[in-house]
């Protein structure tokens, strides 16, 4: 029906199929809806490129006109809406399109805050409760065993979750309960027996866990703590909590607390005695407070006028006046789960300083294939989020069995966000294993399936019987485990290993000998070229544009004055995402104001990177001024944000003093994140201990760790051709870092090469040549160059493997021995 917007309102009555429940609402509540939506929410970010040049710019009304003329209802928003409203409640919302058009699902969730309104969570009790409640399909021939799921492992879901499940199979995918549950494959939970006292468990030495409650808004099904038991444990009291607090003041070795549940968000009492007891431990540095509300419920953080959050940030401040911070930790599974919602609170607390990091469980048929990563942790990093972990696999407990992919699907994973994520946000590839985590071929691999079962390999990890010995003895006598030739810990783990190419063994004895020590006036030579000269500077095709020089996919640099050519390139390429610019940034400060406002009109632009020298060796030079300055330049926000990054490089941990945390501490405040690149050059700082340290102390200032550079700079190829990287040192500080430190200390280990960077071990295959040794970058091919540039030719002295990867040679490393990792 054409209608006449002066005419009386038309209420539209909608019938759910399979709850049979019935809604109404008026066509001017959905009309108002949508043009609210569009205006705000209506660009490519949110809905996509195509779907953004169909409604094209202008406000609310002029987009919602162009929807309605591009799905075939010009003039007739009723029909518009029962259409689209029909399909979702006969369950066929998840992948709706209208004349060719596919409608986001981002918008379907706006359409059905007007029909089924509301706020809070639900636990669901039956199989008919849970068919009321979100329309699902149930068959009958399933009903009993979903009912026999629900009584074992609980169900509870947010009204904002079961919106979005109506119309995202990758969100229903990870709540809904199904009836393969009822296997009992895998493991009853992953928790080997560390030390555990009530409320406080205790994995590592520099850290534990509190669970202030045990119940959360939603279950994710592939929880490893999904079982009824774990779900209606009794929670604890403030005065437990108190008892917990004394552990850990009576054991200085403890310098952070994980403080988790269920969601301890759910338990503002003794939210409040843990961080008030903590405060007063002085050994303890952070608070990572762990909860995936964010995603799910987000009314918990933004409902009575965002009362939580504001008091989050005064526990932040008040922790950051004696030294110590708050970090938010949350878990992002799918790109259809990030809501205007979550974003708003991500983007607010990193404004006020807070860390917000992402946790993402990789899962079959849901997050399993690349792409759906690149948007999910795009659309994340805009908002100020620092993602963190890819779980591989899924916890391999009872129930969970769909969600398992072998292992190496997950670390095959890492070639495609290598390839076509920016290096800010690509995470760890990190194994969860009984005993501790590990990264993939740095700190730890799978060394060779357990004889006689199918779904058991042997992993090496970095942990010692030593390190349990002062808190966790009983790790030392699980049937479950070996000590190997080095030292460490290889574990049995629940997986299939997928590709047996994977399976590399075990590591030899180091044969190299010990670069000499460097005299101190090398070093001060070597941080001069450091300050002097761009170390990642060099293009990897030509751009056609003397001020650009394309890093990667996703990354230029460019010059402090650049001007329409370079920002013609930029505007062009919607791949690219960071925009790097060169120079010491406050020589700098009004071009770089400067390029922030031309930034602002490139929507697929979400992070302005400058580079700072002067923030290493001189921070006093971050005046108040200069950083209110950046501040104001700085632009996070849920609608095409514009992040600003601060990168400088180290050398040692001398080089860090008590300035550099004053001034890191007032730059994120204003949420600017800083970030230190580290090059491992021989005879300085290539052993374990001074990387751990360096790492140790980059995370004590507030300064991101984000890259060891292991080879390849032009400051290494100079130095380190007469000192050269033994490749076996590289694993021996990975496994020292994870295993001594905190794991938000862990850089990404890099090789830096002149057709781009790869991680050491996960993304590149060392090629053992005599002394010298070949690099193969097994995420880049022909085709992803020509794609840059459709006239790249490989440069000379670049073989092409048999797979069609180039293979470049690598100055300055050397590699002892034919095993696979060093």
């Amino acid at each position: 029906m054409k209608t006449d917007r002066n005419i009386s309102d038309t209420t539209l009555d909608i019938r759910f199929e399979y709850s049979g429940e019935q809604k109404s609402v008026t066509l001017s509540q959905l009309e108002e809806g949508a043009r609210t939506f569009l205006e705000i929410y209506g660009n490519a970010q949110f809905c996509g490129k195509e779907f953004a040049d169909i409604i094209q710019q202008g406000n609310g009304q002029s987009k919602w006109e162009n929807l309605l003329a591009a799905t075939g209802f010009e003039g007739y928003p009723e029909d518009f809406f029962k259409t689209v409203l029909s399909a979702i409640a006969g369950g066929e919302g998840q992948t709706l399109a209208l004349n060719g058009v596919t409608l986001p699902h981002i918008l379907l969730v706006a359409f059905l805050e007007q029909v089924i309104p509301g706020h809070g969570y639900v636990s669901v009790r039956s199989t008919e409760q849970l068919i009321s409640l979100t329309n699902h399909n149930i068959p009958e021939t399933d009903r009993d065993d979903i009912q026999k799921v629900i009584e074992k492992y609980p169900v509870r879901l947010s009204r904002h979750t079961i919106r979005q499940m109506m119309v995202s199979r990758d969100v229903a995918y990870q709540y809904l309960p199904f009836v393969e549950e009822l296997d009992n494959i895998g493991h009853t939970n992953t928790w080997i027996g560390q030390f555990h006292d009530g409320l406080l468990e205790q994995m590592y030495q520099n850290r534990v866990i509190f669970l202030l409650n045990m119940s959360c808004p939603v279950y994710c099904r592939f929880c490893f703590r999904k079982h009824k038991d774990s779900r209606n444990e009794k929670n604890p009291t403030p005065k437990e909590v108190m008892k917990a607090v004394d552990h850990v003041r009576s054991s200085p070795s403890i310098k952070e607390i994980v403080i988790t549940g269920g969601d301890p968000f759910l338990n503002r009492k003794n939210m409040e005695a843990t961080i008030d007891g903590l405060k007063e431990v002085d050994h303890v540095q952070t608070l990572r407070l762990a909860t995936r509300s964010i995603a799910y419920y987000p009314d918990l953080f933004l409902e009575k006028e965002a009362e939580y959050l504001k008091y989050i940030k005064q526990k932040s401040l008040e922790l950051n006046r004696i030294g110590k911070r708050i970090e938010v930790a949350t878990h992002f599974i799918h790109p259809d789960e990030v809501s205007p919602e979550s974003l708003d609170i991500i983007s607010d607390l990193v404004k006020h300083g807070i860390a917000v990091y992402i946790q993402t469980p990789f899962l079959s048929d849901c997050n399993d294939t690349g792409p759906e990563l690149v948007r999910l942790f795009s659309l994340l990093r805009g908002a100020g989020a620092e993602l963190h972990y890819i779980y591989i696999p899924c916890s391999p407990i009872h129930g969970n069995s769909i969600y398992w992919k072998p292992l190496s699907d997950g670390i095959d994973i890492a070639l495609h966000l290598r390839a076509h994520l920016s290096d800010r946000v690509i995470p760890r590839i990190c194994t969860a294993t009984p005993i501790g985590k590990m990264d993939w071929f740095s700190s730890g691999w799978a060394v060779e399936k357990v004889a006689d079962q199918d779904y058991f390999v042997w992993i090496r990890t970095p942990y010692t019987p030593e390190y349990f010995k002062a808190f966790a003895p009983l790790a030392n006598s699980l049937t479950n485990i070996r000590v190997n030739a080095e030292g460490t810990i290889d574990i049995q783990y629940m997986a299939k290993i997928g590709n047996d190419d994977y399976l590399v063994g075990n590591r030899p004895e180091k044969t190299a000998p010990v670069n000499p020590e460097a005299l101190p006036e090398e070093v001060a030579r070597l941080r001069t070229a450091l300050a002097e000269t761009d170390q990642t500077a060099g293009s990897v095709v030509d751009t056609g544009v003397d001020g650009v020089s394309r890093l990667h996919e996703t990354r230029v640099n460019i010059h402090p004055r650049a001007g329409e050519a370079e920002f013609a390139y930029i505007a062009k390429d919607p791949r690219i995402t960071d925009v790097r610019v060169t120079g010491e940034a406050l020589d700098h400060l009004y071009e770089i104001q400067r390029i922030a406002k031309r930034l602002a009109a490139i929507p697929h632009v979400n992070a302005l990177r400058v580079c700072s020298m002067k923030l290493a060796t001189d921070p006093r030079a971050f005046t108040r001024a200069r950083i209110n300055f950046l501040g104001d330049v700085n632009a996070l926000s849920v609608v095409t944000p514009l992040r600003l990054e601060i990168e400088t490089w180290f050398v040692l941990v001398s080089d860090l003093t008590p300035d550099h945390t004053v001034i890191t501490r007032r730059l994120n405040s204003k949420g600017i994140t800083i970030y230190a690149n580290v090059p491992l050059l021989g005879g300085v700082n290539d052993n374990d201990t001074r990387i751990h340290d360096l790492a140790y102390t980059l995370r004590s200032t507030g300064i991101e760790f984000h890259h060891l550079y292991v080879a390849g700079l032009p400051v290494q190829i100079s130095w380190n051709a007469a000192h050269p990287i033994d490749s076996y040192d590289v694993v021996d500080i990975a496994t020292k870092v994870r295993r001594e430190g905190s794991g938000r200390e862990i850089p990404r280990y890099i090789i830096a090469t002149p057709l781009g960077e790869v991680d050491y071990g996960l993304t590149s295959t060392m090629i053992r040549k005599g002394d010298a040794v070949d690099v193969k970058l097994r995420c880049y091919d022909q085709a992803y160059y020509t794609s840059l540039a459709p006239e790249f030719q490989f440069p000379e002295g670049t073989a092409i493997s048999e797979t069609g990867h180039p293979v470049v040679p690598m100055p300055g490393l050397i590699k002892t021995n034919d095993f696979v990792v060093s």
